[in-house]
């Protein structure tokens, strides 16, 4: 008698993430080298994400993408930690037609975010380690008081 296996693998495959932040919600879209997966909203954690990720697309290589902004570089570094390999992204590198700029949409962000993620023609904007980071604050802390 043949037993029918459900066991997800994605091994061997790649897991495209590109969302939009936000204060309150992260639009993210989720993409494979050949398919379109899903859209969706979901909580600006990117714990959340990592779990999403690991529990529906298990074995996977997983890569996210995110504009820079307001929100900064925490998420980034959280991402990584995670073993997410992420990369934020000047909004002005990111190709879009003529139609996208006129109609912005989270939605649309995102899908593009991750298209131009799984195309591999983003480039990443420097994101100093998070030491640098601390020193910096720490200087500045410092001019502030002196």
């Amino acid at each position: 008698m043949l037993t029918q296996k459900n066991d997800l693998n994605f091994e061997g495959q790649n897991i495209y993430a590109g969302f939009d932040a936000h204060l309150i919600s992260w639009q993210v879209t989720i993409l494979t080298d050949g398919s379109n997966l899903k859209t969706f909203v979901m909580p600006p954690k990117p714990e959340v994400l990592n779990d999403y990720l690991r529990k529906d697309y298990p074995g996977a290589t997983y890569y996210s993408a995110y504009e820079a902004g307001f929100s900064g570089l925490w998420a980034h570094y959280r991402l990584c930690n995670l073993g997410i390999h992420n990369l934020v992204v000047n909004a002005a590198d990111i190709p879009s037609a003529p139609k996208d700029r006129l109609q912005k949409e989270d939605r649309r962000d995102s899908r593009k975010i991750a298209n131009a993620l799984r195309l591999g023609i983003l480039n990443a904007i420097y994101t100093p380690s998070e030491s640098t980071l601390n020193d910096r604050f720490l200087i500045s802390s410092r001019r502030a008081l002196v």
